[in-house]
Order: C-alpha cells, then structure tokens, then sequence
C-alpha cells in the first residue's frame, strides 16, 4: 500500500524572513573565508580512517575562532579571542551554547559549519564511500560519516530518485533507504505520512506515525535548490508544522 499523502498548514512570519537575510549575508563572509583561507586550513586537517572522519569537537579550534571573529565584526560583536576560546570549549564538552545570545550564536555556528565543510570537501576529493560506513543502526542512518551530526534532511536525487542524507552541518551526503523510517527502521508503509504544503512546492515531511518522528525530504527532480541550508532555514515552518501533526496524530495509532 502507497503511503499516504495528507495537506500541512503552516504560518510564516516577518522575523523568519529577515533571518533568511542574515543567513544570506554571513554566508557570503563564510564563502570569502573558505575562499581565502580554505587551502591553508586544508592542510592542518587529518581525517581518520574511518567514520567518523572528522568529527565537530575534533575541528582546530583556531579556525573556528578565526572565521567566528570575522561573522561576529559583521555583527558589530566585539568579544576577546580568551573568551571565544572559553565558549568553544564548552561547547566541545557539552556541545551547549545556550548562554550566547542569538546573534552570537548563530555566528557561532556558522563558523563551526564552514570549517566542517572543509573536512567535507576533503572527504568528497578522496572519494570515500558513504555507504560502507553504516554499521546497522537504525539511527546511524542519520549521522553524517564525516561530522558525526544527525541530519533530519533527506534529498531524492534525479534522475532514478535515489535518496540521499544531507548533513546541514558540513554539508556531506550519503544514500540511505528510499522507503520507510529513517528513525525507526519500520518499512510499513501505511505509517509513513508525506505532509505537503503548496506554499513549498517539491518538498514534503515525512512522519512516522509509529516512533512520531520524522525528516523533511526535498524532492530534486522537481525542486532546483543551490543551497540545502538556507532552503532548510527557509522552510523551518514546515518543521513546526510537522511536530505539531505527529504529536497530534501519533498519539491516535497508540
């Protein structure tokens, strides 16, 4: 039995377009910085023989604070090298940066991201293949082989429609199974909902009704996207939507 298809509702508002905007404009200093600076850091980066590669916490700490100084001087944030040292730190123990504030934040982690991309780069250029790095778990599936980080952002390829993961972190792929939970590992069919909405054309939530879990699957062959994080950010009221729809129909299968 095909899975069922079903119409999500979702509310974007003005807050949410100007973060488009910021993204897009730290962004740009992340490219001019991997474009500078990418060879040099290129060169300090080991990746281990196997997965995963180059995990965040393993990331030089010195770019990560190079690029972070660069994003937060856009944002008119002026905070001493000892203290950005002192945050990252924290952040590799406990992987928690819920002292920052938001801008300081969001540039935090895009720094992290565009020195991840690089070991992501690395990795592609070497040709490592992805699919013999899973070990059988139902959530390795989900844990990018080169960052360690979990992806709820699946791709269906063209032309044949494989589908792939992709890691939002550092921006690596790796195919996966094309039917069933991604979470959970069930092939039931009948409880895979695709949740759409016609604001977003191409893309669809996937919901399992079993675990109540679910990814966001952006169809390729139908939908031409440059960058997988920004069309992730753009469409984060499909994730609200979709949290709010498994919490209310899961409930109703068990």
């Amino acid at each position: 039995m095909a899975a069922k298809k079903s119409k999500l509702d979702v509310t974007q508002d003005e807050v949410t377009q100007q973060a488009f905007h910021k993204y897009q404009s730290l962004k740009q200093i992340v490219d001019l910085w991997q474009q500078e600076r990418g060879s040099y850091w290129r060169n300090s980066l080991n990746l281990a023989e196997k997965p995963p590669y180059l995990p965040v916490r393993d990331l030089p700490a010195e770019a990560i604070i190079e690029l972070w100084k660069r994003l937060n001087s856009s944002m008119k944030t002026e905070i001493s090298d000892a203290d950005l040292s002192e945050i990252l730190a924290q952040f590799t123990a406990d992987q928690n940066t819920i002292d920052l504030d938001p801008e300081m934040s969001t540039c935090f982690h895009m720094a992290v991201s565009g020195v991840a991309h690089l070991a992501a780069e690395m990795a592609h250029q070497k040709g490592v293949r992805a699919h013999k790095f899973r070990d059988g778990a139902v959530s390795s599936e989900l844990q990018c082989p080169v960052c360690a980080e979990f992806s709820k952002l699946a791709v269906v390829t063209p032309p044949d429609g494989k589908r792939v993961m992709h890691c939002t972190i550092c921006g690596f792929e790796w195919p996966v199974k094309r039917v069933g939970c991604l979470h959970c590992g069930s092939e039931d069919a009948k409880q895979q909902i695709y949740l759409q909405n016609e604001d977003f054309p191409g893309i669809e939530m996937v919901v399992c009704l079993l675990c109540g879990q679910y990814c966001k699957e952006i169809n390729a062959r139908e939908l031409s996207v440059r960058d997988y994080v920004w069309e992730d950010l753009r469409t984060l009221p499909l994730n609200y939507a979709a949290e709010l729809w498994s919490k209310e129909h899961a409930k109703k299968v068990h």
